[in-house]
């Protein structure tokens, strides 16, 4: 254990402890009063810091069964109260529970047995080690969920077990992560704000790794992610608040595309997914990780701190074992496509979606991997060519439709229209046509069937293309001739471009 842990000796802290509260308080607290005291005298100089500290979910790492039965905490099957010492968790993801021996109940009473771990997003229960009998698995994870934690080398040796415990093989000042834990009993004293820090706790395994099982990464190694992640060099306190609940600690100092990817903020700002509220959180940071259990098939319950994106459809994310996340040759991580993107776009392949993950925050996108695409849609121009101009259509089929405001050989205006013949990759070969006939009002005499001739459009990018128009033999006997020239966007549709087109929604709709 760290020095930097290992802040309160036994005397050191029943001082301070007489020091923060008059034994009256205590007296009238009785078995609740160590549960409620280290951290309380903070509140006189620090009550923002404390009063977003008591509603997070470090207080409540381990709680006494007396503590615990106040909160909205169910019991497994079979057990009352009066059966429980102590309650590890309880304040998000899940609760498992301690026997008066201090061993961690692996078994209920119930038919089914095993059902021992109550998952508070799912409102499920589930098994915790079900194969091992009551009574043989110990609490020896007070590191990180207790404070001023101290293992016992010799669990046998019940002296050194909290409570005189079998089961729990260590002792410890305070079930929780009280404040003293993280700045010290000094005051005022130093406060380390590295990541390293906080890692000693949000770690599993060696730092240079990051377990896995079941699919999915192994819960709270946020460290380990966030050493292979985009942002290692960072504290973690850059972007948290750590003395708040997780999902409210985000500094408004730290919103992505304000603070540091400014310029991929503005231009996500004008895509589709920001239209729908997406968020840069919800794709670089998906629910690669599950604490207490899976909510669907590439969605756990804890957003990962990798960020990396790996847009290869063929990318696994986990070893062949399925152990460890896999790392490159500089020990980064990237967390692929199944959890950054079929976990909205559930029917769509894996070799569709990198179509549009690979280069997505490049504002001028080749559209060369997806052809026609429903962004494209909008107004049209050559600044050269001022007083004429395309409105374009591209459907969620790749149907192109197009309308050619321009003059006649004649100097009247004129009208063309453009319909998909054929495609192949970003060029639509079109059919053109020449309305005629209608009158102002009454459009029903128009013959909207007479051919001018045919055409192409090729569109390298969102914002730039190319159209060719090739007028028949009739037409260019009216005086019309072949024009070719570059176009650029005026105007664009509302759709975000590159828009995103499922195969399978596209096939339903035809």
């Amino acid at each position: 254990m760290s020095n930097r842990r290992n802040f309160v000796t036994r005397s050191g802290f029943a001082g301070g402890l007489v020091s923060l509260m008059a034994g009256a308080v205590l007296l009238a607290f009785s078995g609740m009063a160590l549960a409620q005291t280290i951290s309380d005298g903070c509140i006189d100089c620090h009550a923002d810091n404390y009063n977003d500290w008591k509603v997070s979910g470090h207080p409540y790492k381990l709680m006494k069964a007396d503590i615990a039965q106040n909160r909205p905490i169910p019991l497994p099957s079979g057990y009352d109260w009066d059966d429980i010492s102590y309650v590890i968790g309880g304040y998000k993801w899940k609760s498992r529970y301690m026997d008066l021996d201090g061993y961690i109940i692996t078994n209920d009473d119930s038919a089914e047995g095993g059902n021992t771990q109550y998952n508070m997003l799912t409102g499920k229960w589930s098994d915790y080690h079900a194969d091992e009998a009551n009574g043989t698995k110990p609490y020896d994870c007070g590191r990180c969920h207790t404070t001023n934690w101290v293992a016992n080398p010799d669990p046998t040796d019940l002296s050194g077990n909290q409570d005189g415990m079998a089961g729990i093989w260590g002792t410890f000042d305070q079930g929780g992560i009280q404040c003293i834990q993280c700045h010290g009993e000094d005051h005022p004293g130093m406060i380390d704000t590295s990541a390293e820090a906080c890692g000693e706790c949000h770690i599993r395994g060696d730092a240079d790794t990051i377990p896995a099982s079941g699919g999915f990464i192994r819960h709270h190694e946020q460290y380990n992610e966030h050493l292979a992640g985009a942002h290692g060099s960072t504290e973690c306190v850059m972007c948290h608040n750590p003395h708040k609940k997780s999902e409210w600690s985000i500094k408004e100092t730290a919103q992505c595309g304000v603070s540091c990817h400014s310029a991929i903020g503005e231009s996500y700002a004008m895509t589709s997914m920001a239209d729908y509220g997406v968020e840069c959180k919800d794709c670089h940071m998906p629910y690669a990780t599950k604490s207490a259990k899976a909510l669907g098939p590439h969605q756990g319950d804890l957003q990962t701190h990798i960020f990396y994106i790996d847009t290869d459809p063929t990318a696994n994310m986990f070893t062949e074992d399925g152990s460890f996340v896999v790392l490159d040759d500089n020990g980064k991580a990237k967390v692929t496509m199944d959890f950054a993107c079929q976990r909205c776009h559930e029917t769509a392949s894996l070799d569709e979606l990198a179509l549009y993950a690979k280069g997505f925050h490049n504002p001028d996108k080749t559209l060369a991997d997806i052809g026609l695409d429903p962004g494209l849609s909008g107004t049209w121009w050559n600044p050269a060519k001022s007083g004429e101009g395309f409105l374009l259509e591209v459907d969620q089929n790749r149907f192109l439709y197009a309308s050619f405001y321009t003059y006649g050989p004649d100097g009247e205006q004129t009208w063309l229209v453009a319909a998909l013949e054929s495609s192949a990759g970003i060029t639509a070969n079109v059919k053109v046509y020449i309305p005629s006939g209608g009158t102002w009002g009454d459009p029903s005499g128009a013959d909207t069937g007479i051919e001018w001739g045919i055409g192409t459009f090729t569109f390298p990018t969102c914002t730039s293309g190319n159209v060719s128009l090739t007028p028949n033999a009739a037409m260019m006997g009216m005086g019309y001739t072949a024009v070719m020239y570059d176009l650029e966007r005026i105007l664009p549709s509302g759709i975000a471009c590159p828009t995103f087109v499922n195969n399978e929604m596209a096939a339903a709709m035809k």
